[in-house]
Order: structure tokens, then C-alpha cells, then sequence
């Protein structure tokens, strides 16, 4: 029984032409689209973070190039009073021109061990600093104000070396948040401990600077002390209340601690960092302050970063999918216009095997192979057509040869006698006769 065209037209190879052609172009397109989306993304990671390791190291340059002018006139005193003490009008005219010389410095003064500057006085550092109206003046030191138990005196005395303090608030002497760097003298041949020159720069200075290092439209830069406590950042909540190990102690991000960790080591990198920290995915690239002992990290939003790109990827997408729907239309004109003879042609040699030779079969133009198959679908529509004629001519011929032949044997039979022997009185012989018939 044959198969119903319904059946057969399911699938039609219109439309497995059609699924092969655009299933193959998407996968060509999907494994393209991706390979440059990524090789895109890793260079457009390389080329920031070029460019962010550029602007963290000139903004490192920019600071330690003042950290470096400040610590320049504290050694050079502390170097002379090595040698001598001067009296307290010439080191209040030297502490005064420094601050006049140098505009990042907020104050300065030197400390003296107990007793060191004068035999009477156990407390003494002269200590100025700038306010609204100039220079202000104070001599620290006191039941209240006891410098030697400080950071700021007592890890250079015991270390024996310049230091910068970690950021702290200056209660009693200068009262604003500050560093402090200091740097240790020494007295007689023995080289006695005997006090420390120090050089203040205030925190608003720094996060000035900071703040000034801009990337993309909402990228900014942060400093982290020795110990990780921010020291600038624009969320001002941060500001010596938070450490970068805090902050992922509360996120529960061991990504942002081991950043963290590394930047506190004096390490340089480029990582990314956990949503959490910035409230969105964003990049970091973190150098140190090597003068301070602090690190520098600059974020960059990874939606900036990738904007570019993202647009870009759109307008492929686009393209692509206009592309897509271009071939589509395409591929269904082709596949209407090689089908649709294929199409009646099933139709005609439905009626062919039912038996229907003088169908009239489509005609066809051209040389492709649907032409061909038209051809010899008529070719051999014709040949049956010759054969069954010719079949039928032979059996009437041979049917009216069976006819013929079956009257002259009727004929032959009637000259038989219809009795056998015909002489049964006669014994003396025997009568035998054989009767062949004429055939064909």
C-alpha cells in the first residue's frame, strides 16, 4: 500500500535544507561570536589594566615624590642636631620656615627625650602647625599629652630609623587626622637616643589627591595603610573605622581578604573583586607606597570596563540576527523553487502508480538535476506506456490464436468416428489411431 503524501511531506526537504544550513550557520556564528567576545574581553583586561598600572604608579610617584620633599628637611635637621642643640629661637625659626616652605606639611616639631633639651624639663617638643590664621604654636607634652608612649615617638626610638606612623587623630596637639613621619637623633659620641624631628601631613591632603584619580565615570582610587585601615575613600564611613580585612570579615569574602593580604605586603597585581565590596562587579589593580609602607588600589567597574564591548556585541547580535532572518529568506525561495517541481512531480507519479499513465507530467526547463529526474520520469512513463500497449497487442494476438486453434481442433475431433472400435464383430485385426491436434 503506498505511503500517503501527508506523511511523506512532514519533514520535506525544504525544510531539512532549511534546519541544516541555518543550524550549521548558527553554530559558526556562535563558536565565532564567542572566540572574539573573549579574546575581545582579554584584551580589553590587558589594555586597562596597562593603563591602571600606568595611573597607580604616577599617582604613587606624585605622592612619593612629596612623602620624599617632606622627609628631606626633618633628616637634614635631625642630622644637625646630631652634632648640636640650637636654642629655642633658632629651632622655632627653622620648625616655622618649614612649614612656610613646604605646602603639604601641616606641622612639625622635635620631640626630645625627658630631660635631653633641658636638664629642668622632662617635656619638650615645640610644635607648630597651620590653622585658619597662619601658624599656631603649642609645646607638647604633658600628664595629658605623654608623646614619649606614642606611635609616632616610641616605634622610631625602638626601631632606630625613620618612620611614617600609621593615620591617626592628633588630640592635644594638632587635632586633625594626620601621618606623621619621624625621624630619630642622636647625641654625644655614643649616640645616644635623644629625640625625634617629626614632619605631619594631614589626611585631607591625601584624600584630595586620592580623589582627584578618576577612571571611566565612577572608578575611583583608595589607600591603605600598613595595616589595611582605609586612609582614603570616598565612602567616608570607611575612613579609619574599616580595614580592607574587616570589610571581608562582614562580607564573608575570602577573595577581598587575600587582595587584602597582598596589598599590605607591598605586593602589585590586578584582580577582581568580589560584588559585595563595591555593590557590583569591578576590577582592582593595587600597587604600594614604598616610602609608607601603604598600598594604592584603583577600581574600575567592570560594566564601564566591558561597555565597549558590550555595544559592540550588540551590534553583531544584530547584525547577526538581521543576517539570519536575510539567509532565511533566502534559503526558503531556493527551497520553494527546488521542491516545488519536486512537489508535483510526487503528485504526477502518485497517479502514475495508481495507473494513470496519461497524466501529464510538468514541464520542465532548464539542465539541474530536478530537470533530469523530470525527464526520466517521463521517459519512463513513456516506455510503460509502449510496454503495456505492446503487452496488450500480444495477448489479443495470442488470445486470437488460442480461439482459432481451438476451432480447427473441434474440427479435427468431429472426423473421428464416435464409436470405438468401430468393428467389434471383427476380430482378426486390431484398430489403433492417434489424433494430434494442431498447435501453436
Amino acid at each position: 500500500m503506498p505511503t500517503s503524501p501527508s506523511s511523506r511531506r512532514r519533514l520535506g526537504l525544504g525544510f531539512k535544507l532549511a534546519l541544516f544550513i541555518l543550524t550549521s550557520t548558527t553554530l559558526i556564528f556562535a563558536a565565532a561570536f564567542a572566540y572574539n567576545y573573549q579574546c575581545s574581553r582579554q584584551l580589553i583586561l590587558k589594555n586597562v589594566e596597562e593603563s591602571a598600572r600606568n595611573l597607580a604608579h604616577d599617582s604613587v610617584q606624585r605622592m612619593e615624590t612629596v612623602f620624599a620633599g617632606v622627609g628631606r628637611i626633618p633628616t637634614f635637621l635631625a642630622f644637625t642636631l646630631d652634632e648640636s642643640f640650637p636654642d629655642i629661637s633658632e629651632l622655632k625659626e627653622f620648625l616655622r620656615d618649614f612649614l612656610n616652605a613646604v605646602p603639604e606639611v601641616f606641622g612639625s616639631t622635635v620631640a626630645f627625650e625627658p630631660y635631653a633639651f633641658d636638664r629642668r624639663t622632662r617635656f619638650f617638643a615645640p610644635y607648630y602647625y597651620k590653622d585658619k590664621d597662619g601658624l599656631g604654636f603649642t609645646v607638647l607634652g604633658g600628664e595629658d599629652y605623654d608623646y614619649f608612649l606614642l606611635d609616632w615617638y616610641l616605634i622610631p626610638k625602638e626601631l632606630n630609623r625613620p618612620m611614617w606612623s600609621e593615620p591617626y587623630f592628633d588630640e592635644g596637639g594638632g587635632n586633625v587626622l594626620m601621618t606623621t613621619l619621624s625621624v630619630p637623633f642622636h647625641r654625644g659620641e655614643s649616640k645616644t637616643f635623644a629625640g625625634v624631628v617629626t614632619a605631619d601631613i594631614s589626611l585631607d591632603w591625601l584624600k584630595t589627591l586620592v580623589a582627584k584619580i578618576s577612571v571611566y565615570n565612577s572608578g575611583y582610587a583608595f589607600l591603605l595603610s600598613k595595616n589595611g585601615v582605609f586612609v582614603a575613600h570616598p565612602e567616608k564611613r570607611y575612613l579609619m573605622r574599616e580595614s580592607v580585612f574587616s570589610l571581608a570579615e562582614s562580607i564573608a569574602s575570602p577573595e577581598l581578604r587575600e587582595i587584602g593580604r597582598a596589598m599590605v605586603r607591598g605586593r602589585e597585581g590586578f584582580a577582581r573583586l568580589p560584588e559585595a565590596f563595591t555593590g557590583k562587579p569591578a576590577w582592582v589593580y593595587y600597587a604600594p607606597v614604598p616610602s609608607t609602607g601603604w598600598s594604592m588600589g584603583i577600581i574600575v567597574p567592570e560594566a564601564e570596563l566591558f561597555a565597549d564591548l558590550h555595544s559592540l556585541s550588540r551590534d553583531i547580535l544584530t547584525i547577526g540576527i538581521a543576517g539570519f532572518v536575510i539567509l532565511f529568506a533566502v534559503i526558503a525561495a531556493i527551497s520553494i523553487r527546488i521542491t516545488r517541481p519536486l512537489r508535483t512531480l510526487a503528485e504526477k507519479t502518485t497517479e502514475i502508480a495508481k495507473g494513470n499513465l496519461d497524466v501529464d507530467l510538468p514541464a520542465v526547463r532548464g539542465t539541474d538535476e530536478v530537470c533530469e529526474l523530470s525527464r526520466s520520469f517521463q521517459d519512463m512513463r513513456n516506455a510503460l506506456k509502449d510496454y503495456i500497449a505492446n503487452l496488450t497487442e500480444t495477448t489479443k494476438a495470442k488470445e486470437r490464436m488460442e480461439s482459432e486453434l481451438k476451432i480447427a481442433k473441434n474440427i479435427q475431433m468431429s472426423f473421428l468416428p464416435k464409436r470405438f472400435p468401430p468393428f467389434p464383430d471383427i476380430g482378426r485385426f486390431d484398430l489403433h489411431a492417434a489424433l494430434a491436434p494442431a498447435r501453436e
